[in-house]
C-alpha cells in the first residue's frame, strides 16, 4: 500500500505547487504520498507505532530535497517490535527551513513527544508513515496530530485524541489486520 515520495517533493512544496490537498499530480511528475482514510490503513503499512522523544537531528539534501534524520528516544511501543533499549532514528522528506509540503508530516522538534508510525529500512532505522505525528501535550494527556495541511487528513485519523484512546484504535487496527503484537519491547 505504501508507495515512496518523489525526490521532486520538496522543489514542487517550495514552488507552491502543492497546495490544497494533492489529488493529482501525474502532470507534476510526482509520485504522491500515500492517502491514508483510517487508522488501520497506517498500521497496515508500520512496522512499528511508537511513543518517542525527538532528539537531536540532521538534514541532508538529495537532488534538491531536504531529508531529516531524527534520533528517536523509546518511550513505549504501542505496536511492532523494536529492542529494548534500541538506538533508532527516523528519516522525513522536509526540514524545518523547508517545509515538507501537502500531506506529509511536520518534521520532529528535538525535545517534543511524539507518537509516530513508521516503515522499518535498515537496522534502527525508519522512516515516517502517513500524513501525520501526533504531538504530546506537556502533560502527556492529549495527542494533536502535526501534519502540513490538517484539513487534508480523513476524519478517521484522529486529529486530536488522547494516548489511551489512540492505544484503543491501535489494537482495534492491529486485530482486524492480525497482527497480535501490541506493545512488545
Amino acid at each position: 500500500m505504501r508507495r515512496q515520495t518523489g525526490v521532486l517533493v520538496g522543489a514542487l512544496a517550495t514552488l507552491g505547487l502543492l497546495s490544497g490537498c494533492v489529488t493529482d499530480t501525474s502532470a507534476a511528475n510526482f509520485t504522491a504520498p500515500e492517502e491514508y482514510g483510517t487508522v488501520e490503513q497506517l498500521v497496515a503499512d508500520a512496522d512499528v507505532v511508537a511513543l518517542v522523544q525527538a532528539g537531536d537531528g540532521g538534514v541532508d539534501v538529495v537532488d534538491g530535497v531536504p531529508y531529516t534524520r531524527t534520533e528517536l528516544q523509546l518511550r513505549k511501543v504501542l505496536l511492532g517490535v523494536v529492542a529494548k533499549n534500541a538506538s533508532i532514528a527516523a528519516t522525513q522528506v522536509g526540514s524545518a527551513a523547508s517545509p515538507p509540503g501537502d500531506g506529509l508530516p511536520a518534521v520532529l522538534r528535538d525535545g517534543q513527544e511524539y507518537v509516530v508510525v513508521l516503515h522499518r529500512t535498515g537496522p534502527g532505522e525508519f522512516e515516517v508513515v502517513g500524513p501525520g505525528v501526533w504531538r504530546a501535550d506537556t502533560l502527556g494527556a492529549s495527542l494533536t496530530l502535526h501534519t502540513a495541511v490538517a484539513a487534508c487528513v480523513p476524519a478517521a485519523i484522529p486529529h486530536v485524541t488522547t494516548p489511551w484512546d489512540l492505544e484503543v484504535q491501535l489494537g482495534k487496527a492491529g486485530e482486524a489486520l492480525g497482527t497480535s503484537v501490541i506493545g512488545s519491547r
